[in-house]
């Protein structure tokens, strides 16, 4: 009974030290990827002992994000067809499939932008739906389509609500070359982007 309960003991020890381990691990490589530090990331998340203390899974994520980071559309799409190819849980396919769709919408990539927005096309989140639709139509397409859908959505928000709305406004205003109303918009997004700030601040401060 005694040897049995010994080796409980050091199981547990060596599980609580993994633990730590695997955190600070974790820790460490994302602060690298917040630091710019892309150099010292790829080192770390490809040396043995990393590849040991995580399942593939995890390092794919990680290696995604710092071709984001880096702005590296070919390495992300290798990430993501590895990513995509595991059996994945719908709520990793949310994160995943709307990460996977911004960054193209920021490389202004119709193809690729295109294709992730399918993919959530398939999913439940018709929130998620909605909005990538959204960005799709303003940024790639370049219409109007949602626009009086926006400014109506507006006149039921708070002041610290609008930001984001007004902000997608002012783009439908530009693609319209309506430079008047696309100023506007503009400002007061900013407006409200800052309140938002100010208030986010005073939190901290409490």
């Amino acid at each position: 009974m005694r040897t049995i309960a010994i080796i409980i003991v050091v199981a547990l020890v060596m599980f609580t030290i993994i633990n730590t381990l695997k955190t600070r691990t974790y820790k460490n490589l994302v602060s690298y990827l917040q630091q710019g530090k892309i150099k010292e990331f790829n080192q770390k998340i490809d040396s043995r002992s990393v590849k040991l203390l995580f399942p593939k899974s995890s390092l794919l994520d990680l290696k995604f994000n710092a071709a984001i980071v880096e702005q590296d559309k070919k390495a992300a799409i290798k990430y993501l067809e590895e990513l995509c190819e595991m059996p994945l849980t719908t709520s990793q396919k949310e994160n995943y499939y709307m990460k996977a769709f911004n960054f193209f919408i920021g490389l202004k990539d119709k193809k690729n932008s295109k294709k992730y927005l399918d993919l959530i096309n398939e999913l439940p989140n018709d929130r998620m739906k909605a909005e990538a639709n959204r960005v799709y139509n303003i940024y790639i397409l370049k219409n109007d389509k949602y626009l009086k859908e926006l400014l109506e959505e507006l006149e039921n928000m708070e002041d610290r609500q609008k930001g984001v709305n007004e902000y997608l406004i002012s783009i439908m205003y530009k693609n319209k070359h309506d430079l008047e109303n696309a100023k506007k918009y503009e400002e007061l997004s900013k407006k409200h982007f800052a309140l938002v700030d100010a208030e986010t601040a005073e939190k901290y401060k409490k």
